[in-house]
């Protein structure tokens, strides 16, 4: 696949992901889609590991369930032919507790005939926790420590 062709399949993807189009979303997905988010999942049980269609369309449903998505902003993007590279910035509303948080995400897409077969998603768990706990927790481990 060219490597302008992946670059925008995947700002597509995206696109379909954070504006709650799950049907649109899905159909980017391979059948056999291997994803993983290094995220705590007690938190954000729709993330960890995924496999199959099936189960990543039930993990942005989960996602939009639970959360108003905001905004999300691409800050880069670079593709190698199948491979694509993006950073963004996800701005996003608990349905629970109405707390808005912002994730600065890294995720890693690799494609096969126009479709994502693997995904990683990584993100700073620690900068998340605090926010989704309204807590400053270096804080309280400092705290603790003396």
């Amino acid at each position: 696949m060219a490597t302008s062709n992946s670059r925008q399949v995947i700002l597509d993807y995206l696109d379909a992901c954070y504006a709650g189009d799950i049907e649109r979303a899905a159909a980017f997905y391979d059948d056999d889609i291997d994803f993983v988010c290094y995220a705590p999942v007690e938190l954000f049980p729709t993330l960890g590991q995924k496999r199959g269609k099936a189960e990543m369309t039930r993990s942005l449903a989960g996602l939009h369930a639970r959360h108003e998505v905001l905004e999300h902003q691409v800050d880069f993007i670079a593709a190698d032919g199948d491979h694509v590279a993006v950073t963004l910035v996800l701005r996003m509303r608990s349905r629970d507790s109405k707390r808005v948080i912002r994730l600065d995400i890294g995720n890693f897409f690799t494609l096969r005939e126009g479709r994502i077969v693997s995904y990683r998603q990584f993100n700073d768990s620690f900068d998340v926790v605090q926010q989704v706990l309204g807590r400053d927790l270096v804080s309280a481990i400092v705290k603790s420590a003396r």
